[in-house]
Parts: structure tokens; C-alpha cells; sequence
């Protein structure tokens, strides 16, 4: 079974490592697993590639309100020649539908922040240190706060969008994951990269403007 690493600040009350433009500082990693919690736990267990992981930085942790609804993931849409084109569309639409039972309105699609995300993907599967390129990103919109959800080293794409996402949700609330991905961020953003040996990492990256 799968681990489930988090690390989540909400609000002014800090948890884990955090990047926000009102509080630089960072702090020790909290790991969880379906088993229980387990404190002071790292985002690399020593074995890259096995448990999804989170991040949350900044002003993410509250709740929005709004009409429950689908992803406007076709907005922007990127090249015609991208093969992850229809996995990022599903990964913000099943994010978004996780948020529609809740009553959440969907979070836009960022889509000219891919390439970035692609390369943080790449960057943390040759490193195989997830949120190890959790800064890189940042720029992409004036942000207040950020997040950051990573499936490390999976089998497939579809392993990714369903296996893992769904192993966040199911967090519930206080998961990391889970707090990241009911956050009321104004943009999301999924990259993908597969590593020569064939397994995806799937990143999925939060902004709050």
C-alpha cells in the first residue's frame, strides 16, 4: 500500500514546510500514512516513487464557496501536439468534481504554467525528492499563497489520475492533500513527466492571487 505524504499550512497556523509572500520560513515535514499519522516524517521516505505527496504554502487552507461545478479545463487549452493534452483536462476536471460534492466551485485551469510543472516533474523524478522543486513554479502568477500535490513514480497516467488523486481525497479534512485540494486557490495547474523506466510523476500545483 501506498503512504501518503502531507505537509499543509493553514492559514496563520503552520504545520509544515511553507512558501508564502507573507511568510518565507520553512519547517519540518509531517508524513502521513492510511494507517495513522506519524509526525516529523520527510517528503522523501527513501524510496522515490512510492507515496504521493503534499504541500501547501501561504493563504490555501480556507474553504470557498461558490456553485459546485465542473473544470473549465479546457480553457487555454496547450499544444496539439501534447500527449499529457487530455490528462491535464482530467486531472483539473477530477479535482474539480472531488470539490463540486462538497459545494466548492471549480478551480481554473492555469494552463500556460504546464511546461513549468512538466519540469518540476522531470526535476523531482531525477532527483527522487518530490516537492524538491516545489519553488520553481512560483512565478507563474502574483501569488499570495501555494500548494503543491505530487504523485511519485506510478505505473501509468491513469494510475495517477485515479489511484492517487482519489488516495488524497480520501484524506478527509486535515489530510494535507485533501486541504490543498478544497483550498481556495485561484489556479491549478498538472504536469506529468514518464522517466525512461516508464513510470509517470504526476505534480499538481495550487496558486492563491
Amino acid at each position: 500500500m501506498r503512504a501518503l505524504l502531507a505537509a499543509a499550512v493553514v492559514l496563520s497556523l503552520t504545520v509544515a514546510c511553507s512558501e508564502s509572500t507573507d511568510n518565507e520560513g520553512t519547517g519540518e515535514m509531517a508524513g502521513s500514512s492510511p494507517g495513522g499519522a506519524t509526525n516529523g516524517g520527510s517528503s522523501n521516505t527513501g524510496n522515490a516513487g512510492q507515496s504521493p505527496g503534499g504541500r501547501n504554502g501561504g493563504d490555501t487552507g480556507g474553504r470557498s464557496g461558490g456553485t459546485a461545478g465542473t473544470s473549465t479545463g479546457t480553457a487555454g487549452s496547450g499544444s496539439t501536439n501534447d500527449m499529457y493534452g487530455d490528462a491535464r483536462i482530467r486531472c483539473v476536471d477530477r479535482t474539480n468534481e472531488l470539490r463540486a460534492t462538497k459545494g466548492l466551485g471549480p478551480i481554473p485551469r492555469l494552463a500556460k504554467a504546464e511546461p513549468c510543472v512538466d519540469g518540476q516533474a522531470k526535476k523531482d523524478s531525477e532527483s527522487g525528492d518530490p516537492h524538491g522543486s516545489f519553488d520553481d513554479c512560483l512565478d507563474q502568477v502574483d501569488w499570495k499563497g501555494a500548494a503543491q500535490n505530487e504523485c511519485p513514480g506510478y505505473d501509468s497516467v491513469e494510475d495517477a489520475l485515479g489511484d492517487c488523486l482519489d488516495a488524497m481525497w480520501a484524506e478527509g479534512p486535515g489530510g494535507g492533500h485533501y486541504d490543498n485540494m478544497v483550498g481556495n486557490s485561484t489556479h491549478t495547474a498538472c504536469g506529468f513527466y514518464t522517466t525512461p523506466e516508464g513510470k509517470v510523476w504526476m505534480i499538481q500545483d495550487f496558486w492563491t492571487e
